[in-house]
């Protein structure tokens, strides 16, 4: 698919200096810097999954009955815990 896009002459010259550096065109820079930028954006988590491994899905099943009226006190102290981890 052909695209059509305007750089800036920063842009432009890093992109050039890359393409010499590297040996290969203009085109296949791009080409591979847009891979592995899709590749990076699939591995992030979901919000879901990220609520998941802190345990804040599943605290309705908590015998603490004030986790409405404090929650987010209690997930801070789950983040809190899982970067000393």
């Amino acid at each position: 698919m052909p695209l059509v896009i305007r750089l800036d002459p920063e842009l432009e010259a890093g992109l050039r200096r890359v393409s010499a550096e590297e040996r290969l065109s203009q085109a296949e820079v791009v080409r591979k810097l847009i891979r592995e930028r899709l590749v990076r954006h699939a591995r992030r988590k979901t919000a879901f999954e990220i609520a998941e491994a802190l345990g804040v899905v599943g605290m309705d099943a908590d015998p603490r009955t004030d986790v409405a009226k404090n929650h987010s006190r209690y997930v801070k102290k789950a983040v809190r815990g899982k970067r000393s981890a």
